[in-house]
């Protein structure tokens, strides 16, 4: 694959999103080496540390070759997982495809779904549409000369303040 190649959807493994709850085999809540186990052999590519209260705490563990990323929140708990759109899993909720989507499509299904299921709609300081009732941000990520769809799928607390919540790191991805 070059660095700009897209996986096809059959290319990709295929998760499911469980609102408040977790995706694929990851789970919120759970701790960084129980993310490393739940993802199988594949150690994180890179972590970042951040000193709270004294202390260092991990708050992101990058899974390069499965295309997540994993922020932790207080007490290194998992609270979001971000999807790659070139190499990340293909995640389905409720029969639909959430990862590497046309944006606007991916927001018209959304704006839909919510309303249809009586949830809440937000968007967040970069314009990404997104619902704290399903815990999912429809992010966008380059893709050689198109953006396409890059979730974030998080405990309600970080989708309902996620300028906050969300480490820098990730808004600064595009």
């Amino acid at each position: 694959m070059g660095i700009w190649d897209v996986k096809k959807d059959n290319e990709r493994e295929q998760w499911v999103f469980v609102p408040q709850v977790g995706v694929g085999p990851l789970r919120f809540g759970m701790a960084p080496d129980e993310v490393s186990a739940a993802l199988g052999s594949n150690a994180p590519v890179s972590r970042l540390v951040q000193r709270s209260s004294g202390n260092y705490e991990l708050v992101e563990a990058q899974f390069t070759e499965l295309g997540v990323t994993a922020y932790y929140g207080t007490r290194q708990a998992l609270a979001c997982v971000a999807v790659d759109v070139l190499a990340g899993p293909q995640v389905m909720l409720d029969g639909v495809f959430l990862v590497a989507r046309v944006p606007s499509e991916a927001e018209d299904w959304l704006c839909k779904h919510t309303e249809v299921h009586e949830l809440d709609l937000i968007y967040t300081h970069a314009a990404d549409p997104g619902s704290a009732d399903l815990g999912l941000i429809l992010r966008a990520q380059r893709a050689g000369d198109i953006v396409l769809t890059r979730p974030l799928f998080l405990i309600r607390e970080w989708a309902e303040n996620s300028w906050d919540c969300i480490p820098g790191e990730e808004w600064s991805r595009f």
